[in-house]
């Protein structure tokens, strides 16, 4: 792309693969190009390898400087650490115990590990401790390495994924960096638990963007940010699932190698491996070796689990099974930077997405309490949650289903209504047979629980987010 000259210039950091599939769009950054906002994109190291730091509009986030700036400063951690746990809901309350449960056995003192535990207990609950620990870290902890580049590109605004809470603390040093030279900051939320499960923010955004009423009242509960101050914008990501899909369900079924003829499975499978192997016997006695359904079995997208011995085995048989499409979440996936499908985008290809292909010709969702639920009831597929843990030997309370069933965001009402729980491997089958059956089965509570989450069901997510950038960049 070309400089586009007399356009404000836009600075927005990526780190996780949430902001990359949210805010590195070919269609975001149309919207922000009319309105006369040109992007420019702080990239993290893990992504110097894909070649893009050679354009124009693309510049290094050193989260390297922050991670040793972290690691030198014992106080700046702690403070991060109260600001983790700051915000008191179910999940907030469960991330402390994982913490406590991923440090019990290799302590060497028990007695100084549980007084640390009770000591953070007691600190989260002082009212305003929380918002001390920004102000301090505000203050005594201020980092300067993008200040120059800052300058020199004549940044106006600032576009910053999540709050600089608990997983976007890059984000947030580069967040107050730029209000140190008075640039103003528009944050948005990036994951819809965000505001109810990372903890406290980092910095208080001058606008916050936001999916629905739902997630603006959290965000003025739990976070302290005043209404005014909050736009409902919807969740840009989202925006590609109300686009024309250029392929056929025939087509797309057929170049996976499965049947056209046949309802499709879609199997999005958590971190916890020893899962897939359940879940796979149960379709294939019942739907596979019947030649009644195609299956579509897609992994958890992290290079940790699809590189496990027990993955590779099950990949392989898989792969010798008729009726079988695997699909590879970080070859074909909108997720990451290093995807196909994301490489295209920047090229500015018509390539499919195939997430949105499995959402969209699948006609039943299996799935483990995960965001993809959302994502499915969004395209009207039907929702199954595997609600019981048949073997939780040797397995992190975390990865649980009885855990995450406990998260704040996993016990709305709207979104136990809009899906089936299987309590047990029968259930797994009785529901799948069921929206076989007929799909229109909760379908209400799908577009309900949809909307409450997202605000609104129109893709124009990124045009009012661009829209809100616009309103700010031109005072």
């Amino acid at each position: 792309m070309e400089t586009v000259m007399n356009h404000a210039r836009l600075a927005i950091p990526l780190h996780g693969k949430m902001a990359a599939r949210s805010l590195h769009t070919g269609l975001f950054a149309s919207s922000l190009l009319e309105r006369r906002i040109e992007p420019l994109y702080f990239i993290g190291p893990q992504y110097s390898n894909t070649g893009l730091l050679d354009n124009h509009r693309y510049f290094l986030l050193d989260t390297r400087f922050y991670d040793v700036f972290t690691d030198r400063h014992r106080w700046l951690q702690n403070l991060m650490e109260l600001r983790q746990f700051a915000v008191r809901t179910e999940t907030t309350d469960l991330r402390l115990r994982n913490q406590l449960e991923g440090t019990l056995f290799a302590a060497e003192n028990l007695s100084q590990l549980w007084l640390r535990a009770a000591r953070m207990d007691l600190l989260r609950r002082i009212p305003g401790l929380g918002e001390a620990a920004v102000w301090i870290e505000s203050l005594f902890y201020r980092t300067s390495v993008h200040t120059a580049t800052l300058k020199s590109q004549d940044i106006r605004a600032a576009l910053i994924p999540g709050l600089g809470s608990d997983g976007f603390q890059q984000e947030g040093f580069f967040a107050r960096e730029a209000q140190a030279l008075k640039i103003p900051v528009i944050s948005t939320i990036s994951n819809y638990d965000n505001i109810v499960s990372r903890g406290l923010r980092g910095f208080m955004p001058d606008r916050l963007a936001v999916w629905s009423r739902l997630m603006a009242d959290e965000a003025i509960k739990f976070q302290g940010i005043p209404a005014a101050r909050i736009e409902i914008t919807g969740p840009v990501q989202y925006d590609r699932y109300f686009s024309p899909i250029p392929v056929s369900r025939e087509g797309f079924l057929h170049a996976k190698g499965l049947d056209p003829a046949k309802p499709t499975i879609f199997y999005a499978a958590g971190v916890d491996v020893v899962c897939y192997f359940e879940i796979f016997q149960i379709i294939k006695e019942t739907f596979l070796d019947t030649r009644r359904c195609n299956l579509a079995f897609r992994a958890y997208p992290h290079p940790k689990v699809l590189s496990s011995p027990e993955w590779l085995f099950l990949e392989n048989q898989m792969l010798q099974t008729e009726g079988v499409y695997v699909s590879n979440p970080l070859r074909f996936s909108s997720d990451l930077l290093e995807g196909e499908f994301f490489k295209s985008v920047l090229q500015g290809d018509a390539e499919q997405d195939e997430l949105a292909c499995l959402f969209k010709y699948s006609d039943v969702l299996v799935n483990h309490f995960s965001t993809v639920s959302l994502e499915a009831s969004i395209c009207d597929l039907p929702v199954i949650h595997i609600g019981y843990d048949s073997y939780n030997f040797n397995l992190k309370a975390c990865f649980t289903s009885a855990h995450m069933r406990r998260h704040t965001h996993n016990r709305r009402k709207l979104r136990l209504m809009a899906a089936k729980i299987a309590e047990t491997p029968a259930q797994v089958v009785e529901y799948i047979e069921l929206y076989l059956k007929d799909r229109s089965i909760d379908q209400e509570p799908r577009r309900a629980y949809a909307l409450s989450e997202i605000g609104y069901l129109d893709g124009k997510a990124g045009e009012r987010l661009a829209e809100l950038i616009s309103t700010v960049v031109s005072k």
